[in-house]
């Protein structure tokens, strides 16, 4: 019984993630929500450009520049997951019909 408990125990969508993207199982369990955790990245890289470019306007530009590539690259495995998990849904679909003949 501990061998299914087990299985259970480490479900958790951020081992799945890390398995997906890494063929490893996540080492740490984030704790902090979605916002929290872009925040804390956002305000680290927003820093960063803003003492690496004291100019307020180059550092705007930069700084567009920064939210445009981290909104296509959100565009893009969005799209990446939401094929994925039409393929998932496929599979099962088939699976289930296989079972029953």
């Amino acid at each position: 019984m501990s061998y299914y408990s087990d299985i259970f125990d480490r479900l958790d969508i951020q081992h799945m993630r890390e398995f997906l993207l890494q063929g490893t199982e996540a080492i740490k369990i984030k704790q902090e929500g979605y916002k929290e955790r872009i925040d804390k990245y956002r305000i680290a890289a927003s820093n960063l450009i803003e003492r690496k470019y004291p100019d307020k306007e180059e550092c705007e530009v930069i700084m567009g520049c920064m939210y445009d590539y981290g909104a296509e690259i959100e565009d893009v495995f969005m799209e990446i997951g939401l094929q994925c998990g039409f393929q998932l849904a496929m599979q099962l679909t088939m699976n289930k019909h296989q079972d029953e003949e």
